[in-house]
């Protein structure tokens, strides 16, 4: 009959203890670590006219986190292949924006009041 016992405590252990340390994990180690982790790199693509060959292009752009431009053009629809071997002189004319992760709130509670960690935007009026 002890071992209905053991059952019993057994099955409560897996029904209350192990949800609570996945739960204590989960909070204090992997929500840390994601808010330390480094920013990665985005990708995006822009359709403009080349400035090297004057043919409208379709291109995919590295951007590193907080960058106003792209740091690299990956692939670009000028080349039969995709892969880039001009001068790459449409870094130059592609602006990009980077948002956080949107676990980092938009502001942060100071002494005096709420600041906004990045710039408001600025209306068109």
């Amino acid at each position: 009959m002890e071992w209905i016992g053991m059952l019993v405590t057994g099955l409560m252990f897996v029904l209350v203890a192990a949800p609570m340390l996945l739960l204590f994990v989960t909070f204090f180690v992997l929500v840390p670590l994601a808010h330390l982790a480094p920013r990665p790199s985005t990708l995006s693509r822009a359709s403009f006219a080349c400035p090297c060959s004057n043919r409208h292009a379709l291109a995919t752009f590295l951007t590193a986190p907080g960058a106003e431009q792209p740091a690299d053009v990956l692939d670009c629809s000028v080349f039969a292949d995709g892969r880039v071997r001009c001068q790459k002189a449409c870094l130059a004319h592609v602006a990009s924006s980077w948002r956080p992760s949107a676990m980092v709130p938009p502001f942060a509670l100071i002494a005096d009041g709420v600041t906004f960690r990045e710039p408001a935007p600025v209306s068109a009026n």
